[in-house]
């Protein structure tokens, strides 16, 4: 009989702190109406009440729960039209900004709901369990990002665009994601990004990245992904300021790489 030893407590905590969840696609009623938007769809979705929210409310990346708490009647018209709309009809760059602008607008009215919060961690369920309607399907925000988002639009920029109410989360922007301008905001978003000291950076002789690149650095070279590079270096030179391209090139597209401690504290301005 053979025996098999079991990892240590460490080498099981270590290979969970390296990965986050994996990126699955839904099936069913969700599935179907997705694949349809990514078919055939052709139809706009109209995400300016909620830009116009961000840009009185997000300062730096920052969150003034204040402000939206104060104008919670304004989000929750933006939401319930999020609650209504017709998937399948839309067109699919469409309906990716809108899933992004649904998941940034819903992380904001979990931490509203769940106030005085110093973590959106402290809050049991709130990305696996707690429900929201979209298009009149109930999704928590793990369906939405790892069920949808990333299975079949296949950006890895998503994990720039979407924001957990972290300070170490990739910063909200003060606008919406729009369908007719998606992909220059995703690139620009992307570059700003990189360009922040919080997120990269040089220590020493390594690149020390933000650590989201840690739990989610296979979607960046995933051979379906798009956009996509060979390598997570490689990826980061295309959008990096010029010193850090330099780097990963001097180090032949292999630097040693470091991911920075992730702090959960929430992303208030005030």
């Amino acid at each position: 009989m053979k025996h098999f030893a079991l990892p240590s407590l460490l080498t099981v905590l270590l290979l969970l702190a390296a990965c986050g969840p994996k990126s699955q696609p839904a099936t069913g009623p969700v599935a179907e109406q997705v694949e349809q938007s990514i078919a055939s769809g052709t139809a706009s979705f109209d995400n300016s009440a909620f830009s116009a929210l961000l840009s009185e409310g997000v300062d730096e990346g920052l969150v003034d729960y204040d402000f939206f708490e104060a104008n919670r009647a304004r989000l929750d018209t933006y939401l319930d039209s999020v609650a209504n709309a017709n998937l399948p009809s839309l067109d699919p760059s469409h309906l990716q900004a809108m899933l992004m602008n649904a998941y940034n607008a819903y992380t904001i009215t979990s931490i509203l709901d769940n106030m005085p919060v110093s973590s959106i961690k402290d809050i049991d369920g709130v990305w696996d369990t707690e429900p929201h309607l979209v298009g009149g399907l109930e999704l928590t925000l793990d369906n939405i990002e790892h069920n949808i988002l990333r299975p079949f639009f296949k950006d890895p920029r998503v994990h720039v665009a979407v924001n957990c109410a972290s300070q170490s989360c990739a910063p909200l922007p003060n606008w919406a994601f729009n369908g007719d301008h998606l992909e220059e905001q995703l690139a620009e978003w992307t570059r700003r990004f990189f360009a922040n000291p919080k997120y990269l950076s040089l220590n020493g002789n390594a690149l020390e990245v933000s650590r989201l690149l840690n739990w989610y650095g296979d979607d960046f070279t995933a051979a379906d992904a798009a956009p996509r590079a060979d390598t997570l270096a490689n990826f980061i030179a295309e959008r990096a300021p010029q010193a850090i391209a330099d780097f990963i090139k001097a180090a032949d597209g292999e630097p040693k790489i470091t991911f920075k401690n992730y702090d959960w504290s929430l992303n208030q301005s005030q």
